[in-house]
């Protein structure tokens, strides 16, 4: 795993790849994963940025921060590949709240974006994270499956 102080610039670059990866240049597909999502991505915004947690079928999970830095490489341990499954598990029922799109904004303050990589459309749902916070919106434990990711990235960045 490895954190990286990038400029500005090569964190835009990784969010725009993410949008346009094809999932079998690595190694995705659906007759092999089985399931509709393959990939998510969740962003939320704050005063000073935004935030985009990463997780991809493969095993990657990383966590990227508007200012360029970021967590990379979680996936090489099993407390986050255990989160990250479990976040991949629930964009398979979450998912069909969402609509599809072909535009791919940054959160602003306080808004929460859930993108969901498909084999045929990158589909988002976007909410205030306060809404997120309460326990009857159809998306907080989703919501909550990515914090635990986030928390488990954060671990690994702290030995």
């Amino acid at each position: 795993m490895s954190k990286s102080d990038d400029t500005k610039g090569a964190s835009t670059d990784r969010r725009k790849m993410i949008f346009t990866l094809n999932p079998d240049d690595i190694g995705i597909s659906k007759e092999g994963f089985g399931h509709p999502v393959w990939g998510i991505v969740m962003e939320t915004g704050d005063p000073e940025g935004s935030f985009s947690l990463v997780t991809l079928a493969d095993g990657n999970s990383s966590l990227y921060f508007s200012n360029g830095s970021g967590i990379f490489g979680g996936g090489e341990h099993e407390s986050v590949r255990e989160a990250s499954a479990y976040f991949l598990t629930g964009a398979q029922h979450f998912y069909l709240y969402a609509e599809k799109v072909d535009e791919y904004p940054s959160p602003s303050d306080g808004e929460v974006l859930f993108y969901f990589l498909t084999f045929d459309d990158v589909l988002s749902f976007a909410t205030l994270e306060e809404e997120l916070r309460k326990p009857t919106n159809v998306l907080a434990h989703l919501y909550q499956a990515g914090h635990g990711l986030i928390s488990e990235l954060r671990k690994l960045e702290e030995k």
